[in-house]
């Protein structure tokens, strides 16, 4: 942001704000998801997921729900705010394997622990769950706890990624400083080669998904280079305006599931996150409180949304009914998603201040200890 917010710490309110926004966007395309029964017994999404033949309102919608646009954003950012992390803390690579690690593994598994412990008990409680009853044997369930399967929350798919793209993000970093900007472009560039092979991208949910890998190599490329770029340009304003309109009309333009749209978004990402980080400075106020806010408990508001799937998705009749005395389907979808919020925003909270804030603390306090202390100087005798 500018002038620039980045603060000492290389704290940015905006980047903040805009992971509260991208979490609230898979929210509601989660809610989107949602089936009633239609007149002939057939199950029918409240919002189509198809931009084809449908009302500019569900269009509106599908723009603004769009989740999987929101986790691609996700990625740039994890790659934008690891590049700066790592340029304010690596001062050489044996001294920095140990504390990036940790703090990775410490960010991550403590909140993915808490939420497997929370669906695993819901299931033995009540027998509710977005998957199949066996997901939940005692080998499944460790499985899903370690991210080696994701068959309880299926969100939890792009952790997977993101946990695969922690040795990537280090390496890349120490080869750019030996080697300069071409040890970034051109990974990103195999990569986006890579992502049109379906034997390499896989389907998120279902198997590892390397796919979206050049996202957090592109936001990488956007930390180290975005500074010099923003810089030179008149009106970093309009063109923020304009990376957020390419963002959000990728998809529209170029297809829902097109390996385009998916490269255009990281592109547009990658511009977003500069602008935030380098160019003007976003304006506080309420509704910036609100996506900062948001943005403080994402994680764990990513993680626990799909519990409100657990009962949405699950009341195809009632949904049904609704329809069919006279409630807009995108309605429903609206009043789902303000509930939905309204339900887990607490329980985010929670799990935010009682298990990812101490887990963070953890690991600054382990890897403070790893970090090689500075050696006196020697005392030369005349």
């Amino acid at each position: 942001m500018g002038d620039i917010a980045i603060s000492r710490r290389g704290f940015v309110p905006g980047l903040e704000a805009s992971r509260g926004v991208a979490a609230l966007m898979v929210a509601l395309f989660h809610c989107g998801q949602a089936t009633y029964f239609d007149a002939t017994q057939q199950t029918t999404p409240l919002v189509p997921g198809s931009y084809r033949s449908q009302s500019y309102l569900d269009a509106a919608f599908r723009i603004a729900g769009n989740g999987h646009g929101a986790v691609v954003f996700f990625f740039v950012l994890s790659g934008f705010v690891l590049m700066m992390m790592l340029s304010r803390q690596a001062d050489d690579l044996k001294g920095s394997v140990g504390p990036f690690f940790i703090g990775r593994v410490l960010r991550i598994y403590p909140a993915i622990f808490s939420t497997i412990a929370i669906f695993a008990g819901l299931f033995l409680l009540t027998g509710m769950s977005l998957g199949p009853a066996e997901a939940y044997s005692t080998m499944n369930v460790i499985a899903n706890a370690l991210l080696l399967r994701t068959d309880i929350n299926g969100v939890m798919w792009s952790l997977q990624t993101e946990m695969i793209a922690a040795p990537l993000i280090f390496s890349l970093y120490w080869f750019r400083r030996r080697w300069g900007a071409v040890a970034l472009l051109l990974p990103a560039l195999v990569l986006i080669g890579l992502s049109f092979s379906k034997q390499w991208s896989g389907t998120p949910g279902n198997g590892v998904s390397l796919g979206n890998l050049y996202s957090f190599v592109v936001g990488m490329i956007a930390c180290a280079y975005g500074k010099k770029v923003v810089g030179r340009l008149p009106n970093s304003a309009l063109l923020l305006v304009l990376a957020v309109g390419g963002f959000a009309f990728a998809r529209p333009l170029l297809g829902w599931w097109s390996n385009w749209s998916v490269i255009f978004e990281t592109a547009f990402a990658g511009l977003i996150a500069t602008l935030i980080a380098y160019g003007l400075p976003l304006r506080e106020g309420r509704l910036m409180s609100v996506a900062r806010y948001f943005g403080r408990i994402s994680f764990s508001f990513y993680l626990l949304h799909p519990l409100a799937l657990i009962v949405l998705w699950n009341m195809p009749e009632l949904l049904g009914k609704a329809v069919t005395a006279g409630v807009p389907p995108i309605l429903l979808a609206l009043a789902a998603f303000a509930l939905s919020v309204l339900v887990i925003t607490p329980l985010a909270h929670i799990q935010h201040v009682a298990v990812e804030l101490p887990a963070v603390r953890l690991g600054r306090a382990l890897t403070w200890r790893l970090r090689p202390k500075p050696q006196p100087d020697a005392v030369q005798l005349g």
